[in-house]
C-alpha cells in the first residue's frame, strides 16, 4: 500500500486519475475473488500484496485530489469520520460472517465493497488542475517549500505512537489498570465512539485558529493521554477517559498534519501514506519488544519519544496563522471546480 501510494508523486500530474482508479479497483476486485476462493497461502500473499498495491493507488488519487481543494481540513475531517464508523462496523460483524461464511465470505465482501466504488469513478476529476489563465499562472496552493519535509516525516512518528500504542490497549488495560481481558476489551470498544469526536473538531474548527495552536494543542494532549494509559492508569476511570482521550487527540492531529503538509508542499501528500506506513510497522514493532524487554517503563519511552519526535517535526515549522492564498487564487480554484 505504501508502494503504491508513494508511485503518485510521479503520476498525480503526469496521469489521468479514473483511468488509474479504474485499474485499482478492478485488480482489487479480481484479487479478493482470489483469495475467497483459494486455500493456497502463495496464491493469498500475493492476492493480498496486489490488493494493498491498488489500494496505496487509490490512496495517491485521493491525496491529489485533497491537495488541491479549498478547504482540506473538513474533507480529511469527513473521510476520517467514516472511516471510523466502516472500521467499527467491519470489526464488530467480521467474527459473524467468518462463522457463517468462513474467510471466503470476509473476502468475498470486501470485494463487493470495492466493486461499489467503480461507478464512483465518474465524479473524480479527469486529473490534476492545471492553474487558471486568469491567475497568471499562480498555483492553487503556495509554492513548494522545504518545510514539506520535516512535515512528512512528522507522519512516521505520529504513526509510531498511534499503532504502537493502538496496538496494545489491551496490555496496557491489564497491566497498568489491572483490568480483566474482557474489561479491557469492553472499554476500548466504548472509547472508540468518542474518537469521533476528532475529525469532527477539525471539521468545526476548520482553518480557523491557523496550525499551530491546534496541532500543539492536540501533541499535548496525546502525550498526557499516552502518559495516563500507560503510566498513570489504576482504575477502570482513569484508562477509559485516558484512552478516549488519546483518540479524540490523534485523530484531530492526522486532519490538521495533512492541511500543514499541504499548504507546505502540496506535491508531496501521496507521500505521507509511505511514510505512515513505515511508521506504523516500526512502532508495533518496536512496541512489542520495548514490553516485552523493558515492560511499561519501556513503552512509555517510546511512545514519549514519539510524541516528542512528531512536535520537533511540524512545531518549528508551521506559522500562526495558516498563510492566505493570493486573492486571484479564488477564481483558479472556482475555474477548476467547474472543470472537474
Amino acid at each position: 500500500m505504501g508502494a503504491g501510494s508513494l508511485t503518485a508523486v510521479y503520476w498525480q500530474r503526469r496521469w489521468l486519475w479514473r483511468p488509474v482508479a479504474l485499474g485499482a479497483l478492478l485488480v482489487a476486485v479480481i484479487a479478493n475473488a482470489f483469495c475467497a476462493t483459494s486455500g493456497d497461502l502463495l496464491v493469498v500473499s500475493v492476492a493480498r500484496g496486489l490488493i494493498g498495491l491498488a489500494g496505496g493507488l487509490l490512496c495517491g488519487i485521493y491525496s491529489a485530489f485533497l491537495a488541491n481543494i479549498k478547504s482540506p481540513v473538513r474533507l480529511i475531517a469527513i473521510t476520517t469520520f467514516v472511516q471510523i464508523g466502516i472500521e467499527a462496523i467491519f470489526v464488530f460483524f467480521t467474527p459473524l460472517v467468518i462463522d457463517r461464511l468462513g474467510f471466503g465470505g470476509l473476502f468475498a465482501g470486501m470485494a463487493v465493497l470495492f466493486a461499489m466504488l467503480i461507478p464512483c469513478i465518474s465524479a473524480l476529476p479527469q486529473g490534476w488542475p492545471i492553474t487558471d489563465p486568469e491567475s497568471a499562472g499562480a498555483a492553487i496552493h503556495n509554492a513548494p517549500s522545504w518545510r514539506g519535509y520535516p512535515l512528512l516525516l512528522s507522519f512516521a512518528s505520529y504513526s509510531v505512537v498511534q499503532t504502537g500504542a493502538y496496538a496494545f490497549l489491551g496490555d496496557f488495560g491489564q497491566t497498568a489498570a489491572h483490568l480483566s481481558a474482557q474489561q479491557t476489551l469492553r472499554t476500548i470498544g466504548v472509547s472508540l465512539i468518542f474518537s469521533a469526536l476528532g475529525p469532527a473538531a477539525a471539521y468545526a474548527l476548520d482553518e480557523r485558529g491557523g496550525l499551530l495552536v491546534p496541532i500543539a494543542g492536540s501533541i499535548a494532549v496525546m502525550g498526557c493521554a499516552i502518559f495516563g494509559a500507560i503510566w498513570g492508569s489504576p482504575s477502570a476511570l482513569t484508562f477509559f477517559v485516558s484512552i478516549s482521550l488519546l483518540q479524540i487527540a490523534w485523530a484531530f492531529l492526522i486532519c490538521k498534519l495533512y492541511s500543514a503538509l499541504i499548504e507546505a508542499n502540496n506535491l508531496l501528500v501521496p507521500a505521507a501514506t509511505t511514510v505512515s506506513v513505515f511508521g506504523s510497522a516500526l512502532g508495533a514493532s518496536l512496541m512489542g519488544y520495548l514490553l516485552d524487554q523493558r515492560g511499561l517503563a519501556g513503552a512509555l519511552s517510546l511512545s514519549m519519544g514519539a510524541v516528542a519526535s512528531t512536535a520537533l517535526l511540524t512545531l518549528p515549522f508551521l506559522r500562526f496563522n495558516r498563510a492566505s492564498a493570493p486573492a486571484q487564487q479564488n477564481s483558479a480554484v472556482r475555474s477548476i471546480a467547474s472543470r472537474s
